[in-house]
């Protein structure tokens, strides 16, 4: 009997997202995968810089495959000099004695996710890599695009195959010369069978928990969800609805969900325009997420610099919110090319008003949305593709 093929993961922490993608590929008996994190933020609790508070993720990231941690360290530590470069090569090391058939490394950043691809490449060990690179996400002088042009098409050069997340993404691997060959475009997924158990405990409640809030038969509620940071541009909605007419306004609720350095500047110009409806319930952990995206009818997504993909748009279908979001946000092009949805001019407020001057209701689920075990098959061919490496001593005794 041939033995399985041995599959190792390398980036920086857990992420809730990436779970049912490691539960997939644990589940394949082809592979013998084993996930190495550079830290355990995520796992304990920890302060996030931009929501403001401490906390740890309640829906076992860990949970249904192999894995281990390399450091306790906080994920800041990750972009240090030092420890970044010490955490590299501890992964290097680690990874040599095992010997997997292919590593597969998520994105190309920070500082110990680099050198240790570079490390792994020079150990002659075979890359794959799964990175959100896109040309729209951040905005940069034609110097610093330049180099790092000249940086990245090299360092792609490493990866025997590549996942670009989505088109936008695509289109920079293409742009980097990746060729067709080495490209799998796999879109952006959430964990779809854990929001699917979200919407069945949720979805019949929505009558319930509308009236607990206050809100009435016929209302529009509007849902912003996440970090209420500049790069988010939660004011942009405040200055969009103030553009609506009256008689619209008054049919507009706000759930804002989310922390943030603007959140006090966000409450008194949304209190302003929709006074008393209006709800702020702060940062909410994965298993309460469902009974706002229950609650609400348009998410509304207005980020103008970042959003290389954006997984709040795929949670909000999967409850069949109509979404209103930016031409900035990565997955417009994948996921908000037909009514009921909006994409809008990045920053304006009044192509934001337009987008939001008719009113809409939440429907049934998004069809066809991108699934987290299609990461997983994609990667499994990707690995049976690759030439077998022998075992190490070590390996074998295991």
């Amino acid at each position: 009997m041939t033995a399985p093929r041995r599959l190792s993961v390398l980036l920086t922490h857990p992420v809730q997202y990436f779970k049912p993608v490691f539960q997939a590929l644990a589940a394949d008996a082809d592979l013998d995968t084993e996930v190495l994190f550079g830290c355990d933020h995520g796992v304990r609790d920890s302060l996030d810089p931009d929501f403001g508070v401490a906390f740890r993720w309640d829906s076992g990231p860990t949970e249904g495959f192999a894995h281990r941690f390399l450091s306790r360290r906080p994920l800041a530590d990750l972009s240090r000099p030092g420890p970044a470069l010490a955490l590299a090569a501890r992964a290097v090391g680690q990874l040599r004695r095992r010997r997997p058939d292919a590593v597969l490394v998520f994105a190309y950043s920070p500082l110990f996710i680099t050198a240790a691809s570079l490390g792994l490449a020079a150990t002659g060990l075979p890359l794959l890599l799964r990175a959100d690179g896109t040309d729209r996400a951040f905005r940069r002088s034609a110097a610093r695009s330049w180099l790092k042009d000249r940086l990245l098409r090299p360092y792609y050069g490493l990866f025997a195959g590549v996942f670009p997340i989505g088109s936008d993404s695509d289109d920079h691997f293409v742009r980097l010369g990746v060729p067709a060959r080495r490209r799998r475009k796999v879109p952006f997924a959430v964990d779809h069978g854990f929001f699917e158990g979200q919407r069945r405990h949720w979805g019949p409640r929505r009558g319930q928990l509308r009236a607990q809030l206050g809100i009435p038969e016929g209302a529009e509620v509007l849902l912003t969800m996440g970090k209420m940071t500049p790069v988010k541009a939660p004011l942009l909605l405040a200055a969009a609805v103030a553009r609506l007419a009256p008689r619209r306004r008054e049919q507009l609720w706000l759930i804002a969900v989310g922390d943030g350095p603007l959140r006090a500047d966000y409450q008194r110009a949304m209190a302003a325009l929709l006074p008393g409806r209006c709800h702020w319930p702060g940062f909410q952990n994965q298993t309460e997420l469902g009974r706002w995206y229950a609650v609400a009818d348009t998410l509304v997504f207005p980020s103008v610099e970042g959003e290389t993909w954006g997984l709040v748009v795929n949670e909000a279908l999967q409850f069949g919110l109509r979404v209103v979001a930016s031409d900035h946000v990565g997955c417009a092009r994948d996921l908000l090319t037909a009514p009921p949805h909006r994409v809008f001019t990045s920053g304006s407020a009044a192509a934001l008003a337009a987008a939001l001057e008719r009113p809409a209701q939440a429907g049934p689920p998004a069809a066809d949305l991108p699934r987290p075990e299609a990461l997983a098959a994609a990667v499994a061919a990707a690995v049976r593709a690759l030439p077998r490496r022998q075992a190490s001593s070590s390996h074998q005794r295991q």
